[in-house]
């Protein structure tokens, strides 16, 4: 048995101090373990925000071919001279009423 008191708290300081290159190695393994994890996660972050504004490209891009078509169907000249004809009552004027116009 032992006659003395041990002090713990002055032991576990002796014993840190003698295998400090340990302990420094497990600090360092730590704060690498824990700097993986934050990167980890901003990579995940930034993942996801690219595939959401890829999709928002894409959805643009189709929006953009659809604004194309309806503004080709919009300028036929068929379309065009048939609603001139329909709604606004217009035709073409015999060749004898037309007037020439030149700028000087």
């Amino acid at each position: 048995m032992i006659d003395g008191r041990i002090n713990l708290a002055r032991e576990i300081g002796q014993d840190l101090l003698r295998h400090k290159w340990q302990l420094l190695l497990a600090l360092l393994t730590l704060g690498s373990a824990l700097t993986v994890i934050v990167v980890t996660h901003g990579t995940r972050q930034l993942t996801s925000e690219y595939n959401e504004l890829m999709a928002e490209q894409d959805r643009l891009d189709i929006e953009w071919r659809h604004l194309l078509l309806e503004q080709n169907t919009l300028m036929e000249h068929s379309r065009v001279e048939a609603l001139a004809r329909d709604k606004l009552k217009m035709h073409r004027p015999a060749p004898a009423q037309e007037k020439l116009v030149t700028q000087r």
